[in-house]
């Protein structure tokens, strides 16, 4: 009976031994971090670029309701930079709708002749704009698609370009007033009315505005 006590004794010692030696096991935990990854490609585009100035004829013989299209419409470039979408250019009013001898009406801009002193009705000559996304060297085709008014309506002065937008649009015009202004030429359906617009050149400015995002 005492070797078997001592002998569990020992057996004991043993036992403590090792699991005072043996090692500690942990519980695991995790935590979680968020790595942010972020990177900006700057867009930009240049003022609209046109390939040169919208002549538009006129003849005297001819109503002022019924002048033709420009023979040759103007292509407007458009360089961006940074592949943003290119929404839509807006066209301003000209210089010359709101001066104060023009009774002016809707979709109708102004041009001014040169040299004349700018207080008279006659010294200013109506005309319409229209155009068109893409390149396109007829002016009929142009008239067709957007005719760019003088904000009568909402963004009624507007072309609409959008993804597929290649970088170019055209646009054209022609000499047009269809209501009769006081002190003006007299009825613009009447040959007499374009018989009585006095020679010289007249010209206006169109601020073009390109929205891209």
């Amino acid at each position: 009976m005492k070797w078997r006590s001592t002998m569990n004794k020992f057996i004991r010692g043993t036992v403590a031994a090792v699991l005072a030696t043996a090692p500690v096991t942990a519980f695991a935990a995790t935590q979680t971090g968020n790595l942010n990854v972020t990177t900006t490609i700057q867009v930009s585009c240049d003022a609209p670029s046109p390939s040169g100035t919208l002549n538009l004829p006129f003849d005297s013989e001819t109503a002022l309701n019924g002048q033709a299209l420009a023979s040759t419409p103007v292509t407007v470039s458009v360089t961006c930079y940074g592949n943003p979408t290119v929404n839509h250019v807006d066209f301003d009013n000209g210089d010359y709708r709101n001066a104060t001898d023009v009774t002016e009406e809707d979709g109708v801009r102004y041009m001014l002749r040169s040299g004349s002193g700018a207080d008279s009705a006659d010294d200013y000559l109506g005309y319409q704009l229209f155009a068109t996304d893409g390149t396109e060297s007829n002016s009929t085709t142009i008239s067709n698609d957007v005719t760019l008014g003088t904000g009568a309506t909402a963004n009624d002065n507007r072309l609409t370009l959008g993804e597929t937008f290649a970088g170019t649009f055209s646009v054209t015009g022609k000499v047009y007033e269809s209501t009769t202004r006081t002190g003006a030429f007299g009825d613009p359906a009447t040959t007499a009315a374009a018989g009585a617009v006095p020679g010289g050149t007249y010209s206006d400015i169109v601020v073009m505005t390109v929205d891209y995002n």
